[in-house]
């Protein structure tokens, strides 16, 4: 028998949008009605209808909350009208670029870390840098087998009755770390690397200083690291951001995947949100579908 309770949590759920609530709920759209309900009520108020006016906005505060908006079709206007500058200050716009010390581009060519192709069409990794990174990838491999091995073999101190807490990925982010010192010139022991998913974020102290779209990306910026300290002399001159800028710059040349060396190819696609969508062309492997890169397309290159 359905009661009357029943049907009142039936009618909930049919109200409910869980896309756009809980975790899913988004900052500008519900900041945006808020606002609204509360100019609503505002009015209702100045015209002598206090009451009227608060019954209202609890009202419309209610529906928000199940429906996470209260005008028809908010996650579309927002998406049209909301500058991307107010986007970003809800972590829902694209990412500003950080002003470059140098030019990434230039800085590769006047090193000879990049040449154009045979056909002038394009740029390419010079030979030599080709195969001394391709060296370095292969000395990152040796370096994280060699953790590993250390690992297994070190003795287990705990207690008889103690449990084991052996992480099969311990060595792994061993190596990773002291990579990632490596290449940011920071202690290790203030440095940790949290994946999440397929993605890197590193710290320093706690505090946040960057991030991969993979392992594959990540490896390459160590290999390239790698390679341009030992043979660019004023390479560990440049400031940290200036270093990524030009890593990052790197892998929009890498053709083979590091992490498995498979083929890496460029894609067009859509980055959406439920309040802004924008172009970007990725670097994607066919292997493994790590991704090394992902750039804003310019509008004008977007394809309709």
């Amino acid at each position: 028998m359905t009661t009357s309770h029943d049907a009142r949590l039936g009618l909930l759920s049919r109200l409910r949008r869980p896309e756009y609530t809980g975790e899913n709920r988004c900052i500008p759209c519900t900041v945006v009605n808020v606002a609204l309900a509360l100019a609503g009520a505002g009015t209702l108020a100045a015209f002598g209808r206090p009451g009227l006016g608060a019954g209202g906005l609890a009202g419309a505060l209610g529906v928000i909350w199940l429906r996470g908006y209260l005008v028809p079709g908010t996650p579309h206007l927002t998406k049209r009208y909301l500058p991307e500058r107010v986007l970003r200050l809800f972590g829902k716009g694209r990412a500003a670029a950080p002003p470059a010390d140098i030019d990434a581009e230039s800085y590769l060519l006047s090193a000879d870390v990049l040449v154009e192709t045979p056909d002038e069409a394009d740029l390419a990794f010079a030979p030599w840098f080709a195969s001394a990174w391709s060296d370095a990838l292969d000395g990152i491999r040796l370096d994280a087998s060699v953790a590993d091995a250390d690992d297994a073999d070190a003795p287990i101190t705990e207690a008889a009755d103690a449990p084991t807490t052996h992480d099969a990925d311990d060595a792994g982010t061993a190596a990773d770390v002291a990579a990632l010192a490596a290449l940011t010139g920071i202690d290790a022991d203030s440095l940790s690397l949290d994946w999440r998913g397929e993605t890197a974020f590193a710290f320093a102290d706690g505090e946040r200083i960057g991030h991969w779209e993979s392992r594959a990306a990540f490896l390459a910026d160590v290999a390239a690291d790698r390679v341009l300290t030992d043979r660019v002399d004023d390479w560990t001159t440049l400031s940290l951001p200036a270093r990524s800028g030009v890593l990052g710059a790197l892998r929009l040349f890498v053709e083979d995947c590091p992490a498995c060396e498979g083929s890496v190819i460029l894609e067009e696609r859509v980055v959406e949100s439920c309040c802004s969508s924008y172009d970007v062309v990725a670097g994607r492997c066919t292997a493994c579908n790590a991704r090394l890169f992902e750039l804003d397309l310019p509008p004008s290159l977007a394809t309709e």
